[in-house]
């Protein structure tokens, strides 16, 4: 929990808030916030509700925080980047009863050229620290490996690419080892106004499972809403749906995504 506070502090001791500058100037932020390797600092909190769970009573959530925070040098950017949660499991109603607690922690930060036109990119090193509170919300393993994103950008699209590998370099022995590939593609359109379409899907693959019981991938998607609390601090909000095409038998089928980005600078 104490890298859960840090994180969170880290967000919230750049706090500039941004004044709005007409509606370009709004459009432009609401865009930049698609971006994986934008210059800023937020802290997007995203709310993920499972459905269909197979052999549960009851619906699974996961509230997770993603504090992103850019350091400039000279040549190039780092992008620091995040991701905590406090999580809900729900028992079967029999010999699993529901947990709620912390899970564990990915850390990852991308060096990426500072100068760049429509097609920019990163890479760096990514690692989960065991720090859940609870088995079922974290795999006691830690797992280190690297981080790649790709971004185009124009004036009404954004396409991203964010693919991530990690495997156990130590940890619990009694646990499975951890082999896993995360991928995220965006695809997003601004309509103006401050709002987005978008679909943002996370694949993932389980490498060490058994044959049909590896990759989760989900299609669908939502739409962000551009606003400024108290005409200064700027705060997107969007709302998505994912049904998972492709999936374990124990995953759920379906997710309901809330998500409430507050950008401390811009």
């Amino acid at each position: 929990m104490k890298h859960f506070l840090f994180l969170l502090m880290m967000g919230s001791a750049c706090l500039i808030p941004a004044k709005p500058n007409g509606q370009t100037d709004k459009d432009a932020l609401a865009a930049k916030l698609q971006n994986p390797l934008a210059n800023i600092k937020a802290l997007p909190i995203q709310h993920n509700i499972g459905t269909g769970i197979p052999g549960v009573d009851g619906t699974s959530y996961t509230m997770s925080l993603q504090p992103l925070y850019t350091m400039q040098f000279k040549n190039f950017n780092m992008v620091h980047r995040g991701v905590v949660g406090l999580s809900y499991l729900p028992g079967d109603g029999n010999n699993i009863s529901s947990t709620f607690g912390n899970t564990d922690l990915n850390y990852s930060f991308y060096v990426t050229p500072k100068k760049a036109g429509k097609v920019a990119w990163g890479i760096g090193p990514s690692i989960d620290l065991p720090v859940a509170s609870d088995a079922r919300l974290g795999t006691e393993k830690w797992n280190l490996g690297g981080s790649f994103v790709m971004v185009y950008t124009n004036k009404k699209w954004i396409v991203d690419i964010v693919l991530r590998q990690t495997a156990s370099i130590a940890g619990n022995s009694d646990r499975n080892d951890v082999n896993a590939f995360v991928g995220q593609t965006l695809i997003a359109y601004g309509l103006g106004k401050g709002w987005v379409v978008n679909t943002y899907p996370t694949i993932t693959a389980n490498w060490n499972a058994d044959k049909g019981q590896q990759w989760t991938v989900p299609v669908g998607g939502g739409i962000n809403k551009l606003v400024f609390l108290g005409g200064k601090l700027p705060l997107n909000l969007g709302a998505q749906y994912y049904h998972n095409a492709v999936r374990p038998d124990y995953s759920a089928k379906g997710e309901f995504r809330l998500v409430t980005t507050f950008v401390f600078s811009k």
